[in-house]
């Protein structure tokens, strides 16, 4: 088992289309993907995660997509599965509490995203084909 140094993170968008009037009860669908890029020494990643909400009565009323990126320093010799749960793990606390605060400062409710649990048999890497030197890929 290895470390992960979390060195920051950059949202990369926010969309948000508010268009309901009144008081009104949310039936929120949600989509969520996240993947992990490396670079070629495996020693750096970057981790994204987009979050895409909105409701199932009123798609066009109310949607929400945001999309952040968290830069990771992997210790030699990790593997790849194990640095894409713990990537997750890092930058979910702070994807979840930059969406609540844009949702409560919009006038939204506080909608809190859940952490869905990390299931390493759905974990995919893909080949390393192509890249060049410390530019992240999948």
């Amino acid at each position: 088992m290895g470390e992960l140094t979390f060195k920051g993170i950059k949202v990369e968008e926010i969309d948000l289309t508010n268009k309901l009037e009144g008081q009104v009860q949310l039936d929120i669908s949600q989509r969520a993907s996240f993947n992990v890029k490396y670079t070629q020494d495996n020693l750096h990643c970057a981790a994204n995660l987009t979050i895409d909400m909105m409701d199932k009565n009123a798609p066009m009323d109310f949607n929400f997509k945001f999309s952040a990126t968290a830069f990771l320093d992997c210790q030699e010799g990790m593997d790849k599965k194990e640095i894409h749960k713990k990537a997750y793990d890092e930058i979910y606390p702070h994807v979840r509490a930059l969406i609540t605060t844009i949702m409560v400062n919009a006038g939204l409710p506080p909608i809190i995203i859940p952490k869905v649990k990390m299931d390493e048999s759905n974990i995919k890497l893909s080949g390393e084909k192509g890249s060049e030197n410390n530019q992240f890929y999948s």
